[in-house]
């Protein structure tokens, strides 16, 4: 009996590894959370759903866009509510797409830096980098702030390749 209950523990614990080995089962981490709430706010953009940007934009955090022009660098700031808000306005469909994101987490904190292409209405609009810090909460991790460059020219193409419609 005792050699049968073993083989039986052994059994399960192979089981067990193999599953969470397994592609696809891995626990999530928190780098994959941070990664998940970013790609959450770019869908939220095209879709225009301002509920949905509201569960992942942090009260009071702000959004600053920075492109260079003849005079220096032109900076737009905004807050996270209003971005909410004219994301509820009806407009041009939109489309952000990173990849190669680099992710830092320190307990309640993290930062994501990406660089990524901008779409608007199907078309290409510009590239750029995304520095993004936030803030994990009791409801998940919420974006604090959002800096992102405007680049106009010099843009590599994406190796996600074309956006499809």
């Amino acid at each position: 009996q005792g050699d049968a209950l073993m083989r039986g523990v052994r059994c399960g614990l192979v089981l067990v590894l193999l599953a969470c080995s397994a592609p696809g089962l891995r626990a999530q981490t928190a780098e994959d959370s941070v990664r998940a709430t970013v790609q959450e706010f770019f869908r939220t953009m095209t879709a225009r759903d301002t509920a949905g940007a509201r569960r992942v934009l942090f009260d009071g955090g702000m959004v600053w866009g920075m492109r260079a022009a003849d005079r220096g660098v032109v900076t737009r700031r905004r807050t996270n509510d209003e971005d909410i808000a004219q994301l509820g306005k009806p407009g041009n469909t939109l489309l952000e797409r990173m990849w190669q994101p680099t992710v830092l987490v320190h307990d309640r904190i993290a930062t994501l830096w990406a660089p990524y292409d901008f779409h608007v209405d199907g078309k290409f609009s510009h590239c750029g980098v995304d520095a993004v810090t936030l803030a994990r909460t009791s409801a998940g991790w919420k974006i604090v702030s959002f800096v992102y460059t405007v680049e106009m020219t010099g843009c590599t193409p994406s190796p996600l390749g074309p956006p499809t419609p």
